[in-house]
């Protein structure tokens, strides 16, 4: 059958479905609707809990199998060359929670009513940024992050929710030089390390993307998306043994997280262990019965062991619940 190589996308434009503390996806991470993206700026589904795999990578096809063999001989490699990144974890709504920075409620009040209040005005901005954002006026935030930006320069929430705009914008190098910015202000933000990581990620620096997880991680090691994202890419670099060690914590912290244990089966896949591949992926369809990419890849797995009839079946749920459509 024809298989196509890559990674199950559940966010808007191949982006990260990005990351903040809290949690999604696979992206993000982090997880999780879509959002209606005006003048094809595109978001991703950045959920605070992962409920579908933003970043799960097909396994690679199987050849057919002959009756009672297997198609993988001694030695052969199971992964060929990795799948290029287009998902990892995120979360959706705003950028940070404004009801911290002041009292009053910012999801109704008028600026110029805060503003004679007393608020300054780059907090204004940045409170009607996020309105935007949430709203889907993603132009409109943009606008008003940079007003906050340009009054407050070392204003790190701002530059943070406008780099997760460039970000999923495809402008990298912008997204890179705003959450290093918030990096340099605030030295113990958690999030801006595991975005700045996709973003590395993103652009196949893979080393420097996991130096930011683990930074993530040390900051704050109950959160989900760098363990989620580190494992990824860990991956893809062929570590294999690492990439199960964070999946593994991951599911540790969120043992509801179908889409970690399908991670983590696509890592014991990879390295040959075939059937503890089936018992994630198995453990990942208990938990989410729709999750059509791990039937698929249960499927495969079924297919390289030799059993065409399970092969078969689980092939066929996935393409039910709409895989490769």
């Amino acid at each position: 059958m024809n298989v196509k190589i890559g990674v199950l996308l559940l966010g808007a434009a191949a982006l990260f479905a990005a990351c903040k503390a809290g949690r999604g996806g696979p992206v993000p991470a982090v997880p999780a609707g879509e959002e209606p993206v005006p003048e094809a700026v595109s978001l991703p589904p950045l959920s605070g809990a992962p409920a579908a795999d933003a970043g799960s990578p097909e396994l690679p096809a199987a050849a057919p199998v002959p009756a009672g063999g297997s198609s993988v001989s001694g030695g052969q490699s199971r992964a060929g060359q990795p799948p290029a990144l287009k998902g990892v974890r995120g979360r959706s709504g705003m950028g940070v929670f404004t009801g911290e920075l002041d009292p009053v409620n910012y999801q109704t009040a008028d600026p110029e009513l805060l503003l004679r209040m007393g608020m300054e005005p780059y907090l204004v901005s940045f409170i009607m940024g996020e309105r935007r954002f949430k709203a889907g006026n993603y132009e409109g935030a943009l606008t008003e992050y940079c007003n906050a930006i340009a009054l407050k320069p070392d204003f790190a929430e701002a530059r943070f929710s406008r780099g997760r705009i460039y970000h999923a914008r495809g402008e990298l190098d912008r997204a890179i030089t705003d959450y290093t910015a918030v990096i340099k202000a605030k030295d113990d933000f958690a999030a801006a390390y595991n975005y700045r990581g996709c973003a590395y990620a993103q652009r196949g620096d893979q080393a420097r993307a996991i130096e930011d997880y683990t930074m993530a991680i040390s900051l704050r090691e109950d959160y989900g998306d760098p363990w989620f994202n580190r494992g990824y890419s860990r991956r893809e670099r062929g570590e294999y043994d690492e990439a199960i060690a964070d999946f593994s914590k991951l599911i540790e912290l969120e043992p509801d997280n179908a889409a970690a244990y399908n991670q983590r089966g696509t890592a014991w896949y990879y390295k040959g262990e075939d059937e503890k591949a089936i018992g994630d992926f198995s453990q990942a369809i208990k938990l989410k019965r729709d999750f059509s990419l791990a039937w698929y890849n249960r499927g495969t797995v079924w297919q390289t062991l030799g059993d065409a009839g399970r092969a078969e079946t689980d092939l066929a749920e996935a393409g039910r619940l709409g895989y490769g459509l």
